[in-house]
């Protein structure tokens, strides 16, 4: 499994713009203590969050809540042309914002896909223009009107029901086997998952199942299943009282001494360093 490196933590609003394709370095499977927005403003590329993968097309938009898996994965032809925006939740007036969400009674804003409406893209990028001026320093008003632009982009997906449409199409019919196994993945990783009994529930012989999986999500089927574990053991940590033993076996780790291992090589800390110290 590629080591991933810990993500920067955001300390303002920041937003970034670029172009992808075949020619950029594959993105790692990640996961990051911030929200992410990530629009596509030209292009078409796959997307996986958590255990789905869509398909989307200039105008769709993720939305990623802190601690969610997710990865881009890109096409040459034509280059996608991204924008990105990542704040924390204290950058957010939530208090204010929640009384317009589609669920009044949320108490965090969660992972979504989303469609801005063709008639309303001009307007959305607009503003995510002003916010890339600003986001250069023009002076010392710069992250104030970061702050009131964030706001309003909010309100924006909720003016346009982006929050609550109906998501982008997932992969198309032939890579629905591919899907399937993602969710099976997610729904059983405390079970003793091997690639051949992953790839008989979808049907597909573990070689032609592993070339595939990797191809249709970007990583490996060990790679996804050892990300879900450690994303479940992440939050036992932080949530319960239990001994790192027991959470290695209770998110699928037979070998605590494995576990401890590659939880330090992803996120850069023992597991036991990480329950002290998560930031």
């Amino acid at each position: 499994m590629t080591p991933a490196r810990p993500a920067r933590e955001i300390q303002r609003i920041t937003i970034a713009k670029g172009k992808r394709g075949d020619f950029s370095p594959r993105q790692r499977d990640h996961a990051h203590n911030h929200f992410e927005i990530f629009y596509l403003s030209g292009g078409k590329c796959r997307f996986l969050l958590k255990d789905c993968v869509y398909q989307l097309e200039k105008g769709d938009l993720v939305f990623i809540a802190p601690g969610e898996l997710h990865h881009a994965i890109y096409d040459s032809n034509p280059s996608c042309e991204i924008i990105m925006v990542y704040f924390q939740r204290e950058h957010v007036d939530w208090e204010r914002l929640k009384k317009w969400l589609p669920d009044h009674s949320a108490e965090e804003l969660h992972s979504f896909m989303g469609s801005i409406p063709a008639l309303y893209q001009e307007e959305y990028v607009g503003l995510l223009t002003r916010m890339l001026s600003e986001h250069a320093g023009i002076d010392q008003y710069s992250d104030g009107f970061l702050n009131c632009y964030l706001q309003e982009l909010l309100l924006m997906l909720m003016r346009y029901s982006v929050m609550s449409a109906e998501e982008p199409d997932l992969l198309n019919a032939r890579d629905a086997d591919i899907l399937t196994a993602t969710k099976y993945i997610y729904q059983n990783y405390k079970k003793p998952l091997s690639l051949n009994e992953v790839s008989a529930q979808v049907s597909l012989s573990p070689t032609y199942f592993s070339k595939k999986f990797k191809q249709v999500t970007g990583m490996g089927f060990k790679e996804y299943l050892n990300f879900v574990r450690l994303k479940h053991a992440q939050t036992a940590l932080l949530t319960t009282g239990n001994t790192i033993t027991d959470i290695a076996l209770e998110n699928g780790f037979n070998d605590s001494n494995y576990f401890k291992d590659l939880f330090k090589k992803i996120y850069g800390k023992s597991p036991r360093e990480f329950r002290k110290n998560p930031e």
